[in-house]
């Protein structure tokens, strides 16, 4: 027998996962990270083309055809035919300037691909610990509906001899309406929330083993301390490297690349003869100085936002942190003086009813404790919730 209840429970264990362990799943197969895993396998190709120089220019040219006798090339020198080919040299660095800029998208996009796994994570456990929270309550409502149907049996027993009984009845038969009303509502919100965990992890999952205890915070210092770790803080870092390297760009661009063109011409008759053209575009009509105007200013702007998020970021850290420490000090007044207080009287009055005491009163602390159980259920979800969200605003999964 003990092995079969060893069995069963090594079963049961084996079909329900831990929350890192569908997180881990979730990263192999969900489709917003395929989707980023794709742009970087175009931006390593993006790398490779910004080391390519342009394509060649190749024209063909027959010059002087005479209408009167178009197919004839012989009817003066000035008839030839040529092919020629033009090749623009890439010059001073712009090669590796543009390798830096598109090594620096690249950055940008890891850092997305980042950012999307600690949020997808974050997402994950949300869902999970909700899950669990709603779980919990409908146990505990199942616990005080039984209870409460125990209650108006002895309340019914009561009938022939306490005055107070049938309201007393009445009163229970309402508190389980209420809890059976309860109940239904948490199912549903739990089955919106499994279907949201579902499409998280890409399947369904029957449980997640998960537990609502909870310990002491650590200290804020600690998180302030990893901010920088933070995927989006990096991503605001990338993007003003970003804007650096299109400035580099911005500012080579004052000094033109030179072209050589290369022609071979055929004359009928006459000597062939080739020619070469060397050249390069005139920057005189101001382009490049507002192309790199244009880029100053996104640097700036980029500055601006890396002040921004980090302030933005401190203050999202020490908001949590306060509902973090809300948390764990509300659930220690109701483990440690809430609970116990109202157990103690609970066990008074159920020995009060012995007696022939008041049956109303036994129904108002029996609510009461109920609340409290739920209370103590929602405030450890609460601290396990904004722990996800800590974490996540440190770049932790």
């Amino acid at each position: 027998m003990r092995l079969l209840l060893i069995l069963f429970f090594s079963l049961s264990t084996l079909s329900a996962d831990t929350i890192d362990t569908l997180i881990a799943q979730a990263f192999k197969k969900h489709p917003s990270l395929d989707a980023i895993q794709q742009r970087l396998a175009q931006m390593d190709t993006r790398i490779s083309l910004s080391q390519k120089w342009a394509d060649p220019d190749v024209s063909l040219n027959i010059n002087d055809i005479q209408f009167g006798d178009p197919l004839s090339r012989d009817l003066e020198p000035m008839q030839y035919q040529a092919i020629s080919a033009k090749q623009q040299f890439p010059w001073f660095g712009k090669l590796e300037a543009k390798k830096i800029y598109a090594l620096s998208q690249k950055k940008e996009i890891l850092d997305s691909y980042a950012m999307a796994k600690v949020t997808l994570a974050k997402e994950i456990r949300l869902s999970a610990y909700t899950i669990k929270e709603l779980n919990e309550r409908i146990k505990i409502l199942h616990k005080y509906k039984i209870v409460s149907q125990q209650n108006i049996e002895l309340y019914t027993s009561y009938a022939s001899t306490q005055n107070k009984s049938h309201s007393s009845s009445v009163t229970a038969s309402l508190l389980l309406s209420q809890l059976k009303i309860r109940e239904e509502r948490y199912k549903a919100i739990l089955a919106q929330q499994k279907a949201k965990l579902t499409y998280l992890l890409q399947k369904k999952v029957s449980s997640v083993v998960s537990s609502l205890d909870i310990s002491k915070p650590k200290s804020l210092q600690y998180y302030l301390h990893r901010l920088p770790n933070n995927p989006s803080y990096i991503m605001q870092e990338s993007k003003q490297k970003t804007a650096h390297a299109q400035q580099t760009l911005s500012d080579l661009a004052h000094t033109p690349d030179p072209y050589v063109k290369v022609g071979y011409f055929n004359r009928q008759e006459y000597a062939d003869y080739a020619s070469v053209n060397v050249g390069i575009s005139l920057p005189i009509y101001g382009r490049q100085e507002d192309q790199s105007e244009i880029s100053r200013l996104a640097i700036l702007e980029a500055n601006s936002a890396i002040l921004d998020y980090n302030s933005s970021l401190k203050s999202e850290i020490e908001r949590m942190h306060i509902t973090l420490n809300e948390a764990y000090h509300i659930y220690n007044i109701i483990q440690n003086e809430s609970l116990p207080q109202i157990a103690h009287m609970f066990d008074l009055s159920q020995a009060s009813i012995q007696n022939g005491a008041d049956l109303f009163a036994y129904t108002r602390l029996l609510e009461e404790k109920l609340a409290l159980e739920e209370e103590r259920i929602a405030i450890q979800a609460t601290y396990w919730r904004t722990q996800a969200q800590l974490n996540a605003l440190i770049g932790e999964i």
